[in-house]
C-alpha cells in the first residue's frame, strides 16, 4: 500500500501515480515484474511506461561480468555473478538472473528470462518471451523459441520450437 516501504524505499502509490510521477521530472522506471509462464504482465506495464514517455536503465550489479562487446538493449536486470560475455546480445526487457551464462555470440530476445544459474552455452538463440529455467542448459548452437518454457535443470540437445513447455524432470532425455 502507498506509504509503505519495501527494502527501505516508500511505496507512493501503484500504476495510477506514473502520469503525476513522470510530471514531476521522474523520467526513468524499472519493471521489476518477473515471469515464468507468461510475460504479458511485464510487457503490460512497460508499455504503459513507454507510452508515458519514461525511459528505461538498465540494472546490472557490480559482480556481474559484462563484456564490452556484448550488446544490451534497455530495461535489462543482470544478477549477481552472471556473466554476457563478448558476442552476446541481450533484448530490451529481459533477465539474466544470478549466476547465469550468456555464452559468446548468443542472443536472448527481449523479454526473455534467463533463470538463475542457468548456462547458454555459445551461439544459442532464445526468442523473445522465452523462460530458461534454475540451472538448465542450452547445448551450443541450438534456438529455444518464443514464449517457451524450459524447465529447471533440463538440458537442452536440440532446438525447440515456439510455445513449447518442458517440465523439469518429468520429460524424457530422448526427447529434449
Amino acid at each position: 500500500p502507498a506509504g509503505s516501504e519495501v527494502l527501505g524505499a516508500k511505496v507512493v502509490g501503484g500504476d495510477e501515480v506514473l502520469p503525476a510521477l513522470f510530471g514531476e521530472g521522474c523520467r526513468q522506471a524499472f519493471v521489476t515484474i518477473g515471469s515464468i509462464l507468461s510475460t504479458s504482465p511485464r510487457r503490460k506495464v512497460a508499455e504503459a511506461l513507454k507510452a508515458l514517455g519514461f525511459a528505461f536503465p538498465n540494472i546490472v550489479d557490480p559482480s556481474a561480468v559484462v563484456s564490452p562487446f556484448a550488446a544490451l538493449g534497455q530495461g535489462i536486470f543482470i544478477g549477481k555473478n552472471a556473466v554476457v560475455n563478448a558476442g552476446a546480445s541481450v533484448g530490451d526487457h529481459a533477465i539474466v538472473n544470478t549466476a547465469a551464462v550468456i555464452e559468446h555470440d548468443s542472443a536472448v530476445g527481449a523479454f526473455a528470462h534467463v533463470s538463475v544459474g542457468a548456462v547458454l552455452c555459445g551461439s544459442v538463440r532464445v526468442a523473445p518471451d522465452a523462460f530458461i529455467g534454475a540451472g538448465a542448459v542450452v547445448i551450443q548452437g541450438l534456438s529455444v523459441g518464443a514464449g517457451t518454457v524450459v524447465g529447471a535443470g533440463c538440458t537442452v540437445k536440440r532446438d525447440v520450437p515456439g510455445g513449447a513447455v518442458i517440465p523439469s524432470l518429468l520429460v524424457p532425455e530422448e526427447n529434449l
